[in-house]
């Protein structure tokens, strides 16, 4: 469950990229990531999670979203591109989504914390999923703040 969930959430990175690239907006928002994590963080207590891994899981989404931003922004310049068809809308439609993949997550972190301690979660979560088989750097950032001190495990 938490493996499809970190899927789904990383692949609408490319319709995010889209609607920003369209919009000339940068990849980074420092005060939007600050809000999030402080929304993230205040769910994360609510559901029981260790607010340490909460952080650490909830940066490391962020991060690998913003890995997959830039794997996009980077592809679009040596294209060439001006404008990339097929972009959804950031407020109305990704973001609300993005959320709700959000919060199930954390509950799935909450309910599965320390099953995610044991060298098991290392082979079910590291091998990149073939959906993100374009952006290997961004699935091993969300994997390692799921996996913490436990993604070196044999």
């Amino acid at each position: 469950m938490l493996r499809g969930l970190m899927i789904d959430r990383l692949a609408l990175m490319e319709q995010v990229a889209a609607y920003k690239w369209n919009s000339k907006l940068p990849i980074d928002d420092p005060v939007r990531e600050e809000n999030v994590l402080k929304a993230t963080m205040a769910r994360a207590r609510s559901a029981g999670l260790d607010q340490e891994t909460a952080r650490r899981f909830i940066v490391s989404q962020m991060e690998a979203a913003k890995s997959v931003q830039r794997y996009y922004f980077a592809k679009w310049q040596d294209q060439g591109a001006t404008h990339v068809t097929g972009a959804s809308d950031l407020v109305t439609e990704l973001r609300p989504r993005i959320g709700a993949l959000s919060a199930r997550l954390i509950a799935a972190m909450a309910e599965g914390g320390s099953q995610l301690e044991e060298c098991s979660a290392v082979t079910v979560l590291r091998p990149v999923p073939p959906a993100l088989s374009d952006v290997p750097r961004a699935w091993n950032i969300a994997v390692d703040g799921v996996l913490g001190e436990h993604g070196g495990c044999p």
